[in-house]
């Protein structure tokens, strides 16, 4: 049997999982996709390393599926995190479809990191772009509009990335990874379409423009899956670093922790904390080192988890009271103690706290970076810890323990709701007492990092104190600094072009639905009237999704046999 599930990539069963969850009841769909994703824990963890399935559909080979020590730790993340995903979406009333989609693009950003060569990762890396969209469209009103703005992203960027792998493979004469990858103007649009989905300073305003919009299990996934991936993209592309890379990871930490201590919109300030934390991520791939590729995937892998929570507990305050804005929440921490508890593990983490995650992942990048000689760059990234500490203090205060300015509804909380973010808690206790869990399963090397050192501990303890004093005595200055983002600055260029981008396509759709809709109505005289014509049309989508991915089954076994 395992021979059997080692022939296949564990990215077929998210993909498979998600055209069920569109044929069968509600309930018994996310049941299917909480158990599809989950395999890939053991899948990936079990398969030896250099496992890997080899097809050759075009006339040369593609890697679909390979196992290595870069690759084995950020799938099995990936697979704990996409069935937490789908067991919180249940939870928090999302439809068939919203399960069916996040499937389909968690599915396809697994494919991405196991993929063994760069054509097999360029079209993961579109088919994420694609499915993520339609996951953010598919909420519909407020977030039609940056559904359009994130393809707009994200194909742009997807087109730098393929344009680089072009032109590796005219250096090269080769996909595969082993090779490296082509210097010059090849790695500088790869860093350049990679930079878009990890969210560079001036690249960035795809995320905290998406993320709140969708449907709160949308946001949980998003949060999950897209900027990691790009983390391990760029891993790939620059294996021995690069010191504009590292630096520009250093301006995503700052800019972006500022920007999320402006915020008051709980899902807004996570997401530029999204950006700020993938900024340590880069900036230890930047620098190069063996302990920066350790500190990158250990960061990637505790910050998938606490920043997962972290938006399960905003998902929360918005099922139950309606809201999540700052400004209007107050006193939750005795009416919502549960969430409140979520919400400290997931804080205390973020912020580098002893005794969780965050302070065992930052510290190895923090670590990293001052070994490797970045005294500037080492600063940035404790003034970032700073920030982190300040912000979270903000959200903590202000939703939980502050009486509130107005009285707030609450509605219970589901049985699976509670049970969800208790799992989801766990991971980020354990890493941060026992941090050889970790530290075992990563690539590069830590060099023998001790996180509960004194010295470790000490700074620990400076950081987490001065943010705390720094919130308690800006809090009136900070609440009246404006809100400016380096994207009013582009304006013109960036939001503007990608609204009309976002108006043209939703023109174009409009005009090719009605002609569709007009010729369907000419061909048959069963469709009287508009509902009709809704459930022609879902049934239409649901088919033609369904065969879509019987023929990638059929293509995956011929290539098998």
């Amino acid at each position: 049997m395992s021979d059997v599930l080692l022939s296949v990539p564990p990215w077929a069963a998210f993909l498979l999982a998600a055209a069920v969850a569109l044929a069968v009841p509600r309930r018994a769909g996310y049941l299917v996709g909480v158990l599809a994703t989950a395999l890939t824990v053991p899948w990936v963890l079990l398969a030896p390393a250099g496992t890997a399935l080899v097809v050759s559909p075009l006339g040369f080979e593609q890697t679909l599926y390979r196992v290595d020590g870069l690759t084995r730790p950020v799938a099995a993340v990936f697979g704990f995190v996409a069935a937490l995903g789908v067991a919180y979406a249940y939870a928090t009333d999302a439809d068939a479809r919203t399960n069916a989609y996040a499937l389909a693009y968690m599915g396809v950003s697994v494919a991405a990191v196991l993929a063994g060569d760069w054509l097999s990762l360029v079209v993961a890396w579109e088919l994420m772009a694609v499915t993520a969209t339609v996951l953010v469209w598919h909420h519909g009103g407020a977030a039609v509009r940056p559904a359009f703005r994130y393809a707009v992203y994200h194909l742009v960027g997807g087109a730098s990335l393929l344009a680089a792998v072009v032109l590796h493979y005219t250096a090269v004469g080769t996909f595969t990874f082993d090779a490296g990858f082509a210097g010059g103007l090849p790695t500088a649009l790869a860093v350049l379409g990679v930079g878009v989905n990890l969210g560079f300073v001036g690249l960035h305003y795809w995320v905290p423009d998406t993320y709140p919009r969708p449907h709160v299990a949308a946001s949980v996934v998003l949060a999950g899956f897209t900027t990691k991936v790009a983390v391990y993209a760029l891993a790939r592309v620059v294996p021995e670093g690069n010191a504009l890379v590292a630096w520009m990871g250093g301006a995503m930490v700052l800019y972006a922790v500022w920007m999320a201590i402006l915020q008051t919109d709980v899902r807004r300030l996570l997401s530029y904390h999204i950006v700020s934390q993938v900024g340590y991520m880069v900036a230890a791939v930047g620098i190069g080192t063996a302990a920066g590729t350790a500190g990158a995937v250990a960061h990637l892998s505790t910050h998938v988890l606490y920043k997962g929570l972290l938006f399960m507990v905003a998902g929360a305050l918005l099922y139950r009271t309606g809201t999540e804005s700052l400004a209007r929440l107050g006193g939750l921490g005795r009416r919502m103690p549960l969430t409140f508890a979520a919400f400290l593990v997931a804080a205390l983490a973020i912020s580098g706290v002893p005794g969780f995650s965050g302070f065992v992942s930052k510290g190895l990048v923090v670590k990293a970076v001052e070994t490797s000689g970045g005294g500037l760059l080492w600063w940035a990234l404790v003034l970032g810890g700073v920030g982190t500490v300040l912000s979270f203090a903000k959200v903590g205060y202000y939703a939980f323990v502050r009486t509130g300015p107005e009285r707030v509804d609450v509605r219970p909380a589901p049985r699976a709701l509670s049970a969800v973010l208790v799992v989801a808690a766990v991971p980020s206790v354990a890493f941060g007492l026992a941090p050889d869990l970790l530290y075992g399963a990563l690539p590069g090397d830590t060099g023998e990092f001790a996180p509960y050192a004194v010295d470790e501990l000490t700074k620990a303890a400076l950081v987490t104190a001065a943010g705390v004093v720094a919130f308690a005595g800006l809090r009136g200055q900070i609440a009246r600094l404006p809100n400016a983002d380096v994207d009013r600055v582009l304006h013109p260029v960036a939001f503007r072009l990608a609204s009309a981008s976002a108006t043209a396509v939703l023109a174009a759709g409009r005009r090719a639905d009605a002609v569709l809709v007009a010729a369907i109505a000419r061909s048959t005289d069963t469709i009287a009237d508009d509902d009709r014509r809704d459930r022609l049309g879902g049934r239409f989508g649901t088919t033609l999704l369904v065969v879509t991915a019987a023929l990638g089954v059929a293509l995956l076994v011929a290539q098998l046999g």
